[in-house]
């Protein structure tokens, strides 16, 4: 604080941008990382439905003698 103190009024204005400018791109930064994570859980979720539903079909056309897999 004490520096914050020694500087004169026209630097603490553009130290006090800075500090801003930090917080925003803090702010920026996190909300680009929660939109990531949630695309991921997206993405696993799809990706468990997919794999979900081709185990299923994999054992209907064991079923019905059908091999869809090696055509």
């Amino acid at each position: 604080m004490a520096f914050y103190k020694g500087l004169n009024k026209d630097k603490r204005s553009s130290f006090n941008g800075i500090l801003q400018g930090i917080k925003t791109s803090e702010a920026r930064s996190m909300a680009f990382y929660k939109g990531l994570s949630e695309k991921s859980k997206v993405l696993a979720t799809s990706e468990a439905r997919s794999m979900a539903f081709y185990k299923g079909f994999c054992e209907k056309s064991k079923l019905h003698g059908d091999d869809f897999k090696n055509r």
